[in-house]
């Protein structure tokens, strides 16, 4: 806990730098973001991480479950594998990162910043996501079912085979966005939601609510 500490009170805007403890080398994080707590995967079990730029950082495999990183700048961050469940991510850049394999269950991600973040074949059950930011993320197989992503920028993210079942989608944008063989049934997606130029083939939209939705996407049926 002291070494995490350290580093905490450490961290600022423009240089942070890390030891590494093999080699007892001091690097900047602008060249070496690997970053070494005394343990193969970091433990930031429900620390509050908050207001700090960490871009860049590498947290690969790290259990950051329960942690409050709220409004802080992860973007480029290697992510993969990392725990984060439980985390609040309220208005957090994401931005660029790697999130494969991490576990994103029940976190809160308000008006976070996920643009261009790699998330294939993520989990994100029991998460909440209104006003969030996926803009051209890789969300191929990423699971979405039975969450509130209410307001949120899906424009050119690639969704194929995702599932959006049961799904608050209301006032979505999926504009441009690949929907091909991806399932939203019985989800919500009206109130002013846009699939304009999406590509639905091959989407299951069973039951789906579009009421004042734009439809003007390709592939599917509901398409107009």
């Amino acid at each position: 806990m002291g070494t995490i500490s350290i580093l905490l009170l450490s961290i600022s805007i423009s240089s942070v730098y890390a030891t590494n403890s093999m080699s007892g080398s001091t690097n900047s994080m602008a060249h070496s973001t690997k970053i070494c707590f005394g343990k193969p995967t970091p433990d930031m079990r429900y620390m509050q991480l908050s207001n700090v730029n960490l871009s860049g950082i590498n947290l690969s495999g790290a259990n950051l479950q329960g942690m409050r990183i709220y409004n802080t700048n992860l973007s480029g961050a290697n992510l993969s594998g990392a725990n984060l469940q439980y985390a609040n991510l309220n208005f957090a850049n994401l931005s660029n990162a790697n999130l494969v394999g991490a576990n994103l269950q029940h976190i809160d991600f308000y008006y976070a910043n996920l643009s261009y973040a790699n998330m294939q074949n993520v989990n994100f059950h029991g998460s909440r996501f209104p006003t969030a930011n996926f803009q051209g993320s890789n969300l191929v197989g990423a699971d979405f079912s039975g969450t509130d992503t209410e307001l949120c920028n899906f424009q050119n993210a690639t969704l194929s085979r995702a599932n959006f079942d049961s799904a608050n989608m209301f006032g979505d944008d999926f504009s441009g966005a690949d929907l091909t063989h991806a399932s939203l049934v019985n989800g919500n997606f009206g109130g002013g939601g846009s699939m304009a130029d999406a590509n639905l083939k091959g989407a299951n939209v069973g039951g789906l609510n579009t009421a004042g939705a734009d439809l003007s996407c390709t592939g599917n049926p509901i398409c107009r």
